[in-house]
């Protein structure tokens, strides 16, 4: 069955996701936005041009239904590819998704579109541990309820949900990439029989892992498309997603040699070079764009030293000055003119 058009799909989760959904925060009277203010407002765009996000989305979910339909070596390494264009894209455009989360709410959306380091056995089966994760787990139903509940379940480390679980599924790891009968239904592997000398039902883990690849697919449309858009943002809001960007970029380097599935935490070097890749430049490059100059401007008369900062940061390629800016500055007080983040 062809999937429905995105802004569908993204409305159809966003309804059975409202009761875990976070309600928006109140914005200051002084950071709304003024009548009209969007009204040129541009989409997330970048050097890659407008859409990007959204095209890299769809080719995503073209080549998904591709390997579901027929799991062969061609589409299984389009698939792959498809992944890595879209998280590529996700990080370039990282600054606007958390922007719009923070003005409206909508944290547990970004937290949940990547959320790392985390436990891949937790996820699927390792060399070490074959039978382990959601997948080869009889006893756990696969819904889109049930894989929100196993996000972080009891410790942070146990994410269900978002880019690197997906990778993990269509990827695999380095000692065990993903062969096209990972995806192939009807292999059920029977299970060892229990110290009672009865074997719980067998496991088929193709079947299950296409289920789960279906369904976290759908999850991370959702929460992309409830975080972008063209609504623009105040110095509020821009200030808070530079502080959740310092968070992930110091999370990155203390993770950094966290590339062993099964020593524990773990994030792919794959993806640790993706982020590099566009982390922080793409930011430095967006916040010094000629047309957010008023929103820099809003957020330099609030919290003085930002453009300072800003411009020795763009100059040496470095985000440390923008760390020591954010390190004396809490956010209280930021206020002023909304308007879009610009690429």
């Amino acid at each position: 069955m062809k999937r429905l058009p995105v802004l569908a799909l993204a409305l159809a989760l966003a309804a059975c996701d409202a009761p875990q959904q976070e309600s928006p925060a109140p914005a200051a009277p002084e950071d709304a936005a003024p009548d009209g203010a969007g009204a040129d407002a541009i989409s997330l765009s970048d050097a890659d041009g407008a859409g990007a996000l959204t095209e890299r989305q769809r080719a995503w979910e073209e080549a998904l239904d591709a390997l579901l339909e027929q799991p062969d070596a061609d589409t299984l390494a389009t698939a792959q590819g498809a992944w890595e264009g879209l998280y590529r894209t996700f990080n370039r455009h990282w600054l606007a998704l958390a922007a719009n989360a923070c003005q409206n709410g909508a944290g547990d959306r970004l937290t949940r579109l990547d959320a790392w380091p985390f436990y891949p056995a937790y996820v699927d089966g390792l060399p070490a541990w074959p039978d382990s994760g959601i997948v080869n787990d009889p006893a756990l139903e696969l819904t889109a309820a049930s894989l929100r509940r196993q996000q972080g379940a009891t410790t942070d480390g146990e994410v269900a949900l978002g880019f690197q679980p997906l990778r993990l599924l269509v990827s695999g790891v380095p000692d065990a990439p993903r062969q096209p009968a990972d995806f192939q239904a009807g292999s059920a592997t029977p299970a060892a029989a229990g110290d009672g000398g009865e074997a719980p039902p067998a496991v088929d883990a193709p079947a299950r892992r296409r289920t789960y690849l279906r369904l976290a697919a759908d999850q991370l449309a959702g929460d992309l498309a409830a975080l972008s858009g063209d609504a623009p943002v105040g110095a509020v809001a821009l200030q808070c997603a530079l502080e959740r960007l310092d968070r992930r970029l110091a999370t990155l380097e203390s993770q950094r040699g966290a590339t062993d599935p099964e020593a524990g935490l773990y994030l792919p070097a794959r993806s640790i070079e993706i982020i590099d890749a566009a982390q922080p430049a793409a930011t430095l490059e967006q916040l010094a764009a000629e047309a957010n100059g008023p929103l820099r401007g809003a957020l330099e008369n609030a919290e003085p030293g930002f453009q300072a900062a800003l411009d020795q940061a763009v100059e040496e390629n470095d985000w440390a000055p923008l760390r020591a800016w954010l390190s004396q500055n809490n956010g209280s007080g930021t206020g002023g003119p909304a308007a879009a983040i610009r690429g």
